[in-house]
């Protein structure tokens, strides 16, 4: 289904679907942001910002290969983040995102369910590391735009094709500033307990 999952209508110009094309602007921002705010977290920085420029070709341009990219980067940005900190972060790096290029070029058809399963052992692994206040807020930002964004997906009941407030760009805005919030955050909070 592609980006016609995300509700906005798809037209013929460039920016195939203009609000979710430039909301994935954030992403690249929050990158850029995150990684002048914090070098020693560049690695998500680098994600956050691919993961802007994938998902800007696969709601703009829309090449061949838009959905791979876009596919990729995102699964990426999830497995940076569930490694910092652990033994296996340099994994999460160069290794990761040849994987996923290669697996989601050969196999298309497992990137929503593989980045489904990540998203949920991310979490439960951010989770068991630490749950104070300052790491919670972020996530509870993430859990409210994702339920926001699929109440917003095609044929979901927040679903207004023509609207310039899409759903899924807010998920755009609201994950990038939760994911760059919550790195600082925890960044911050693993500083002071050493």
């Amino acid at each position: 289904m592609g980006a016609a999952a995300d509700c906005e209508t798809i037209g013929a110009g460039f920016l195939g679907q203009p609000v979710n094309t430039l909301t994935t602007l954030a992403f690249v921002l929050a990158g850029v942001v995150l990684i002048g705010l914090r070098p020693d977290r560049r690695w998500v920085g680098i994600g956050l910002a691919a993961t802007g420029v994938g998902s800007f070709l696969f709601h703009g341009p829309m090449p061949p290969g838009g959905e791979w990219a876009h596919d990729v980067t995102l699964a990426w940005l999830i497995a940076i983040v569930s490694g910092i900190g652990s033994r296996w972060e340099r994994l999460t790096h160069f290794p990761t995102l040849l994987v996923m290029a290669v697996v989601f070029g050969i196999v298309p058809v497992v990137a929503d369910p593989v980045a489904f399963v990540m998203t949920g052992l991310a979490l439960l692994t951010i989770l068991r590391r630490d749950r104070s206040r300052p790491i919670l807020a972020p996530l509870l930002l993430l859990a409210a735009v994702a339920v926001y964004g699929r109440l917003g997906a095609t044929g979901g009941p927040l679903c207004d094709p023509g609207s310039v407030l899409q759903p899924h760009g807010v998920w755009h805005v609201g994950s990038a500033l939760a994911v760059a919030w919550w790195t600082v955050a925890y960044s911050d909070r693993s500083t002071t307990r050493r």
